[in-house]
């Protein structure tokens, strides 16, 4: 018999429904066992290493995962509704402390690459977010004074 090779998407497809169904493949059962726990900023810093902004998805995602949750299919007498993993992002990000210390450090020592983004939303805070760590010299152009753009002036 051969190990199981986590590192093979096909793995959580099989085994991890849910994971597989979100698109940024969050380990769900790993951060829903943090939150049971009561180790939000765990809970929330694997979120934030799938994607950028956990507290937003947690009450704007449309929520792939729940209908690909398996708990419909092994609790037998219990309630049919899957898990509102959504809705637990939401709570590790709500009830986190501050993660500040837990992010990654930008070196003082850049790599001497420049890079320009456009625009200050998801999409370029995530780049940001990937790269800065790496030592890259980051400018961002905006039009508005506040990063965020369309997340953080079209949802109320």
């Amino acid at each position: 018999m051969k190990p199981t090779d986590i590192k093979n998407p096909n793995y959580f497809h099989k085994v991890v429904d849910c994971q597989w169904a979100c698109p940024a493949h969050t380990p769900v059962p790993e951060y829903i066992r943090l939150i049971a726990q009561g180790r939000y900023d765990d809970a929330f810093m694997i979120n934030w290493y799938s994607n950028v902004f956990p507290g937003v998805l947690g009450r704007t995602c449309d929520r792939p995962c729940e209908p690909a949750c398996r708990r419909s299919r092994v609790e037998d007498g219990q309630s049919k509704e899957p898990v509102a993993i959504c809705r637990l992002k939401r709570v590790a990000a709500d009830n986190k402390s501050d993660i500040r210390a837990r992010l990654p450090k930008v070196p003082k020592q850049k790599n001497g690459k420049r890079i320009a983004l456009i625009g200050a939303g998801p999409a370029s805070l995530t780049v940001a977010r990937d790269l800065a760590p790496l030592g890259y010299h980051l400018v961002v152009y905006d039009q508005d004074p506040l990063g965020g753009g369309m997340m953080r002036t079209q949802i109320p």
